[in-house]
């Protein structure tokens, strides 16, 4: 049976004010003008990756006909943020079995993630309205969420005002706030702590970004330092992975060495190659798998390893006939699985200055060694609890990295600590997510019955 919810149509004082101090206004309205003449100015590019109407959802009008409730809306800004929504949608259907849930991405890459990991769990694939007041209010009326979920990082003023003046309940989940953002957020700290204050609850990931937020002015009770929910979407992922029927399909022993290099930018590609051609020479059995952040950089990497004399092929093209010494990963939302692979991985997006590193948790689940550049100021916490426990480490240069790589295929008592080390912080970090939907869950239960 479903259990259809009347929408709570009274709202609150600061809902219907939601007033800014006048110099704010006037920056507020600046940054409309601004998103404005951008989206004329580039409107053919952008309209790619961002719709500017309720038009694009016609086509799918069980969004607007369904009275099941609650309606939930996850948003995530690109693939890592969706695949870290993946317990968090498990958890909300099995709380909200009759819920309807709509979900999110930023960019084409987050949408096709989505819709590969998530299809059991979401009713329907969205993209995300670009952040102008009258764009994000027909969304908001279009699709009339009831509870609206944010990942990590993703702030965008004109929606959340918009959400909530119309009484939408607003959370963020994993909240992250880096030492730079924190640094301009700073200069204009009563706009952004009004932005803060459109959110019911936010879930912080890290003691830092909890810090950071609270000297914004928010109440205390209003943010919570819970911990990254990325480590129970592992736990599910991993629960769903078949790393031997992989490496069977890929013809590789059990005993040999692999290495896996995830999330590379066009950056650090020549880095890699020296790095996997040093280690070549003193384990000639190695092959290396690597996952380029952005698709098309495959065929150029390809090439790349071609000129170097490599055996390389890409996983679009296996099975093949021909030996294969590199592996380059052509398709979304695989690299997780390939991980459980590896002997010893590295996560890019680490070694060059303008980077903020990826999810280096994705490979530490797995209990192996992890090695990442200094640039990681997306998961800087999480990067050196892992180092100081002899998890991880840090490489500057391909030397360094070789050396990594290679102490990881040999060194045995290495990967033993990684193994016991990786064990015991997951099983320490698990179960945000349930404590997130329960907070979730009362204060919704509370405004419906209000």
């Amino acid at each position: 049976m479903i259990d259809i919810w009347p929408r709570k149509k009274k709202m609150s004082s600061d809902q219907e004010q939601l007033k800014l101090p006048w110099f704010y206004q006037v920056l507020h309205n600046f940054y409309i003008f601004l998103l404005g003449l951008i989206a004329a100015v580039f409107y053919p590019y952008i309209s790619r990756f961002y719709a500017f109407s309720p038009a694009s959802l016609y086509s799918s009008s069980k969004i607007k006909q369904s009275n099941q409730r609650p309606k939930i809306w996850i948003h995530g800004a690109s693939a890592g943020e969706i695949g870290a929504a993946l317990s968090l949608c498990s958890c909300l259907r099995e709380r909200y079995p009759h819920s309807y849930i709509v979900c999110s991405a930023a960019n084409p890459d987050g949408k096709r993630m989505a819709q590969e990991i998530l299809a059991p769990l979401v009713n329907e694939f969205i993209s995300y309205p670009l952040d102008l007041s009258w764009v994000v209010s027909r969304f908001l009326d279009f699709i009339q969420p009831d509870i609206f979920i944010t990942m990590e990082a993703e702030l965008w003023p004109n929606f959340l005002f918009s959400a909530k003046r119309k009484g939408i309940k607003c959370y963020l989940v994993s909240g992250r706030v880096s030492q730079q953002t924190f640094y301009w957020t700073q200069k204009i700290k009563n706009y952004w702590r009004n932005v803060l204050l459109s959110f019911d609850t936010l879930f912080m990931a890290d003691q830092l970004s909890y810090e950071r937020v609270l000297k914004f002015g928010l109440p205390e009770d209003k943010v919570l330092l819970l911990g990254n929910i990325k480590t129970d979407a592992l736990y599910e992922r991993k629960k769903k992975s078949q790393p031997e029927r992989l490496a069977q399909n890929l013809g590789l022993a059990a005993d040999l060495p692999v290495i896996v290099a995830g999330s590379i930018h066009k950056e650090e590609e020549e880095l890699i190659l020296e790095a996997f051609d040093k280690v070549r020479k003193m384990v000639p059995q190695v092959k290396i798998i690597i996952a380029p952040r952005h698709l098309d950089c495959c065929s150029q990497l390809v090439q790349l390893f071609k000129e170097k004399n490599f055996a390389v092929t890409s996983l679009s093209k296996l099975p093949a006939d021909e030996e294969w010494e590199v592996l380059i990963i052509d398709q979304m939302g695989v690299l997780f699985d390939f991980y459980g692979l590896s002997q010893v991985a590295f996560v890019g997006g680490s070694l060059c200055k303008n980077m903020r590193g990826h999810n280096i948790l994705e490979p530490a689940i797995w209990e192996i060694p992890v090695c990442y550049g200094p640039y990681v100021a997306s998961f800087q916490e999480v990067a050196s609890v892992l180092k100081s426990k002899g998890l991880s480490r840090v490489v500057h240069n391909s030397e360094e990295l070789a050396y990594a790589w290679y102490q990881g295929i040999t060194d045995t008592e290495w990967r033993k600590n990684a193994q016991m080390e990786a064990h015991h912080y997951f099983a320490q970090a698990g179960r945000i997510t349930e404590k997130v939907v329960d907070i979730i869950t009362k204060d919704w239960e509370q405004s419906r019955n209000a």
